[in-house]
This record gives structure tokens, C-alpha cells and sequence, in this order.
């Protein structure tokens, strides 16, 4: 899932929509790419938290792309959340990474 532009109070819960959308495809890892992102506030860190614990009940799990360098990956790592939420600095390195956690999570 691409997250583009502001993610604030007028607009987190259609992100959550979008969220609990993505874990219906019943995948073992949901990925949500914020490298587009040019804000967002705490609404939209809890947001992702809150959806992060919800996957682990459902043995699956949420895989964040935010480059280091850019603002998004900034703000995580601030927030904490680099160290609750797997975050990867591209796409193909989650979706690798999802492939390999599929696989534990089943066993």
C-alpha cells in the first residue's frame, strides 16, 4: 500500500479504511510504503501501531518502506516506531522480507 502526500486529523481514519483493507487479503504481511508521504502527525503514528498490534493477533504482521534519509523515516525513528515496526528502505527489500516472514509465521 502507497501512502502519498499529508496523513493528518482530516484524513487518518480513510488511512485506517485503507489499513484494515489491505489486512483482508489475508497475507502474512501487510507492507505500507509512506516514502511519498510529505506529513504526518501522531493520529497517523498510533494509527499504524494500533494496526500493527491488530495483525499480530491474526499472525501477521505490518512491514513499513521509509527511507532513512527522507522526512517519513526520520519522524519513525523519532517516534519509535523503527523499533516496533520492521522498516525498510525500499519496496523490494519489505516484499523480500515479508516472503521470508510468511514463512515463520507459519511454522
Amino acid at each position: 500500500m502507497e501512502v502519498s502526500g499529508e496523513i493528518d486529523l482530516t484524513n487518518v481514519d480513510q488511512l485506517e479504511l485503507c489499513l484494515e483493507s489491505a489486512a483482508q487479503a489475508d497475507r502474512g504481511a501487510v507492507i505500507v510504503s509512506l516514502h511519498n508521504a510529505s506529513y504526518f502527525d501522531s493520529r497517523t503514528i498510533h494509527a499504524l501501531l494500533r494496526f500493527a498490534d491488530r495483525l499480530s493477533t491474526n499472525r501477521q504482521q505490518l512491514l513499513l518502506v521509509a527511507p532513512r534519509g527522507g522526512s517519513p523515516g526520520k519522524i519513525l525513528k523519532i517516534a519509535g516506531l523503527t523499533d516496533a515496526i520492521p522498516m525498510y528502505e525500499t519496496v523490494d527489500q519489505a516484499v523480500s522480507a515479508a516472503g521470508s516472514e510468511v514463512g515463520s509465521l507459519q511454522k
